[in-house]
């Protein structure tokens, strides 16, 4: 039988979940969960499906709030984990990376949720199925998959992975840059709204939010090819994107510069040809925060802007909005922002 883990090295972020499902797991991490589970006002088997449902987008609204209220309830109780080497073994498949503003770069407990069940390959050793990694706003994180490829997770993402003896898979809802290790016979799959992306190896970046209008794939290095689910579309090579519309099935093909759609690793914010609507939503995911357009023409105002790393939430917002004649006012909590003015001036 599979048994959960909670993992706790507690850092100042808040706390979110890890569960780590080991095949046959005993030894010191269950002494330590059957501690921790006598603080856990919901049962483990709760905790345990609703955070399945909520991974594999069924949960309802309602168990969405239970879980985010469990999450916060564990702050205060759950102490920091002593078990150094336990830590150590953890942190062979999540590493922290270096702090960069404005963005944190969380790590093991640390606003993270990893799902990991048991299966067919091996993942610190110990046999594994699946592994699934959400990202929530605010954060960012650098992943090592069992295979040794690097995934890069922007804000509110979330990424699952399985391997087989043939193949690698990968099902993206949000933001990730790869950088996919060559495996002889096993491509590297990418699933990313209609969108399948397969690798042999190379390193890209897939934009695919629930809420966005198309996914945007873009190749540094190396070949991709791209296919929805009836047909192949294209083979993307170097500093080439397709951009697909889900809704209407448009797709665009173009020369760029892959930099560019990769700058958010290191905290940059390049801001290209695109809506304010569409910067908006990068700035709720990237700062955590709610922004409300009094004018709905606003919206459709369009930029080409760059921001390094040190630039914050004020300083992006007024230059955009110093663009269009608008202005902007951010809530005393910090956690919504209006935009007002007549229209684009562009």
């Amino acid at each position: 039988m599979i048994q959960p883990f909670y993992g706790t090295e507690m850092q100042h972020e808040s706390l979110l979940l890890i569960q780590i499902f080991f095949e046959k797991g005993k030894g010191k991490s269950l002494k330590r969960y059957s501690t921790y589970k006598r603080a856990i006002p919901m049962s483990k088997e709760n905790i345990q499906e609703l955070a399945e449902k909520w991974l594999n987008g069924t949960a309802t609204p309602a168990e969405v709030q239970r879980l985010q209220e469990w999450y916060h309830e564990q702050e205060a109780m759950l102490a920091p984990v002593p078990d150094v080497k336990m830590g150590e073994r953890i942190r062979q498949g999540i590493d922290t990376g270096r702090r960069r503003k404005p963005f944190k770069w969380v790590g093991v407990a640390a606003a993270v949720m990893l799902l990991i069940s048991a299966g067919y390959y091996y993942y610190n050793n110990r046999p594994v199925r699946q592994m699934a990694v959400y990202v929530p706003r605010e954060h960012q994180n650098r992943l090592l998959l069992p295979d040794s490829s690097e995934v890069w997770l922007n804000a509110d993402s979330k990424l699952t992975y399985r391997e087989t003896d043939n193949k690698r898979e990968v099902t993206l809802e949000g933001e990730a840059f790869f950088n996919i290790r060559q495996a002889a016979g096993r491509p590297f799959v990418v699933k990313a709204g209609p969108c399948i992306a397969t690798v042999l190896g190379t390193s890209f970046n897939i934009k695919a939010y629930k809420n966005d209008p198309k996914v945007l794939i873009t190749v540094a290095t190396g070949k991709v090819q791209v296919q929805d689910q009836h047909q192949q579309l294209k083979v993307l090579t170097a500093n080439k994107q397709i951009a697909l519309e889900p809704i209407t099935g448009a797709i665009r093909e173009k020369q760029v510069n892959a930099v560019v759609y990769k700058a958010w690793i290191d905290g940059s914010f390049e801001v290209n040809n695109e809506t304010f609507e569409e910067v908006a939503h990068r700035l709720s995911r990237k700062y955590g925060v709610a922004i409300h357009f009094d004018n709905p023409a606003l919206a459709h105002c369009t930029f080409l802007a760059s921001f390094d790393q040190a630039a914050n939430l004020p300083f992006i917002l007024s230059m955009l909005c110093k663009i269009n004649n608008s202005t902007f006012s951010i809530s005393d909590d910090q956690r919504a922002v209006t935009i007002s003015g007549n229209g684009c001036n562009n």
